[in-house]
C-alpha cells in the first residue's frame, strides 16, 4: 500500500518535525527541532519518509 506525506509540522513534547515535499516527487525534506533548535535536516526518499510520518502519527505527534 503507498502512504502519502503531507507536508507540514508534526510536534509533541516540544520536538518538531518539519516534512516539506520536493518538487520532483520522489524525496522529501525533514528537518528537526527539539524546544526550537534544530537538530537534524536530511532527504529521504518517499516511501522512508512516509513511514517515518506514520510513525510520529502512532506515537501522538500532531500536525500544525
Amino acid at each position: 500500500m503507498l502512504s502519502n506525506v503531507y507536508s507540514g509540522i508534526y510536534t509533541h513534547e516540544g520536538h518538531d518535525v518539519n516534512f516539506e515535499v520536493n518538487e520532483n516527487g520522489q524525496t522529501v525534506i525533514i528537518t528537526e527541532s527539539k524546544d526550537g533548535t534544530m537538530t537534524e535536516s536530511k532527504v529521504e526518499l518517499f516511501a522512508k519518509a512516509a513511514s517515518f510520518q506514520d510513525q510520529l502519527v502512532k506515537w501522538g505527534y500532531t500536525s500544525l
